[in-house]
C-alpha cells in the first residue's frame, strides 16, 4: 500500500509535552518576505492568490511592521502564530479568538496547523472508531459500562447511519474502522501550552495489528466480488484523500461514508450540515469585519457587521485584545490578510508547509533524542 503524505512526514510518538512544544523561533525564516531598504518584511506568507504585483493592503502592514522597529525573538514568535490561522481547520473560528487571546497577553501559545490536533478532537476520533467496532459487535467496546456522553452521541450516530446488521454493510464497516484508524492524529504543538501536559498517544484512533494492510486488503477485494463497479465510492481513502485530520470537512466525509454504508447507495443518505461546514464564508466575512474595524479603525474598514452577532463577536473580540497598540494592530492585520487571502485564493497559511512539518517533525526527533 503506497503511503500517504502525512505517513510520509509524521512519526507515531509516546512522549508527553508539558508546556513547552515547538519553538516558534525554527520557523521565523518561513515568513521572510520583501527585502527593501536593509529591511526584511514579514509578509512571505501573506503574498498569495494569482498575481505577484502591488498589494496596498501589504504595504500598509509593512509599513505598521516598519514602526515597531527592530523585532524581538519574542515579537516574531508571535507574528508568525497569525500564520497559524487557517480557515480549513476544524477549530476554526474558535482559532481567531484563541490567537486574539495570545495578542492581548494571554500565556497560552500553543497553536497547531497542518497535521496537527488538539486531544479533543482525537478523543472524538476514538470514539467514532470506537462505535464503528461495537456496532460490529466488538467485546471488548460493547461491554464497557461506563461512557462519556460525547462517546454516547457519537455511537449513537453511527448506529442511526448504519441500521441493522448485513454482511456486505460488516464488511464496508471493518473496512472503514481500519481506514480510519490508520490516519494520524498528531497532538503535537507548537509555543507554550498554559493548560496542562499533553500525551502524544494515542497516535491512532485503534491500535492496529502488523499485517492490517493485508485484512485492509481482503475486505476491499471482498467488497469489489459483492459491489462491483459500484464498490469505488465506497473504497475511497476513509476521511478524505487530501483531508488530514485536522480539515473542517474530516468527520463530515467519515460521515457521509457511514451513512452510505447504513443504506448500500452512495450518498443515499447525506447526514444534514451543520453551520460550522455549510456557513463558513459567513462566518469568515462577519471576522474579516471585525478584525478589520481593530486594525485599521472603525471608519475605514469594510461595512457589513452591524447585526446581532457581528456585534458579538466585535465585543469578544476586542475585549480579548485590549488596547489596539502598534504592535498589536500590526498582528492583528497579519491574522486579517492571512484569512482574506484563504477566502479569495484559497491558499495555504504556511507556503512552505512542507518544510513546515518537517522543521516540527525534525525537532521532536532531536529532543527525544537527548531526553
Amino acid at each position: 500500500m503506497e503511503l500517504s503524505m502525512e505517513h510520509t512526514l509524521l512519526t507515531p510518538r509516546t512522549a508527553v509535552l508539558k508546556g513547552a512544544g515547538i519553538p516558534y523561533r525554527l520557523i521565523h525564516h518561513l515568513m521572510e518576505g520583501t527585502h527593501t531598504q536593509g529591511h526584511c518584511y514579514c509578509d512571505g506568507n501573506l503574498r498569495s492568490g494569482s498575481y505577484s504585483g502591488p498589494d496596498e493592503d501589504i504595504a500598509e502592514i509593512n509599513e505598521l511592521e516598519r514602526s515597531l522597529g527592530r523585532l524581538s525573538p519574542e515579537h516574531l514568535d508571535m507574528r508568525v502564530m497569525a500564520d497559524f490561522c487557517c480557515i480549513w481547520r476544524y477549530d476554526y473560528p474558535r482559532r481567531v479568538h484563541e490567537l486574539c487571546a495570545a495578542i492581548g497577553g494571554n500565556p497560552h501559545t500553543a497553536f497547531g496547523l497542518h497535521y496537527q490536533i488538539d486531544t479533543a478532537r482525537r478523543q472524538e476520533l476514538i470514539d467514532y472508531a470506537e462505535a464503528l467496532k461495537r456496532w460490529l459487535g466488538d467485546k471488548e467496546t460493547s461491554k464497557r459500562n461506563s461512557r462519556s456522553s460525547g462517546q454516547e452521541s457519537i455511537a449513537h450516530k453511527v448506529f442511526t447511519f448504519l441500521g441493522h446488521r448485513d454482511p456486505l454493510k460488516e464488511l464496508l464497516v471493518e473496512r472503514t474502522c481500519l481506514g480510519l484508524s490508520s490516519r494520524a492524529l498528531n497532538c503535537s504543538y507548537w509555543g507554550h501550552n498554559a493548560r496542562g501536559k499533553v500525551s502524544l498517544a494515542p497516535y491512532t484512533a485503534q491500535e492496529l495489528a502488523p499485517d492490517w494492510h493485508k485484512r485492509m486488503a481482503a475486505l476491499e477485494r471482498a467488497i469489489q466480488k459483492e459491489m462491483g463497479y459500484q464498490a469505488h465510492d465506497f473504497l475511497c481513502d476513509v476521511g478524505g484523500t487530501a483531508e488530514p485530520a485536522c480539515h473542517f470537512k474530516f468527520v463530515r466525509r467519515v460521515d457521509i461514508l457511514v451513512a452510505s454504508i447504513g443504506c448500500l447507495r452512495w450518498r443515499g443518505n447525506l447526514p444534514a450540515k451543520d453551520r460550522t461546514i455549510s456557513g463558513r464564508r459567513n462566518i469568515t466575512s462577519l471576522y474579516l469585519t471585525v478584525l478589520e474595524e481593530y486594525w485599521r479603525g472603525s471608519a475605514e474598514a469594510e461595512p457589513g457587521g452591524s447585526g446581532e452577532e457581528a456585534q458579538k463577536i466585535r465585543g469578544e473580540l476586542f475585549t480579548l485584545l485590549g488596547e489596539g497598540t502598534a504592535f498589536k494592530r500590526w498582528l492583528v492585520a497579519s491574522v486579517w490578510k492571512n484569512i482574506r487571502n484563504q477566502t479569495r485564493f484559497h491558499a495555504f497559511p504556511m507556503k512552505r508547509w512542507v518544510e513546515f512539518v518537517r522543521t516540527g517533525e525534525d525537532y521532536l526527533n532531536n529532543r527525544r533524542h537527548h531526553s
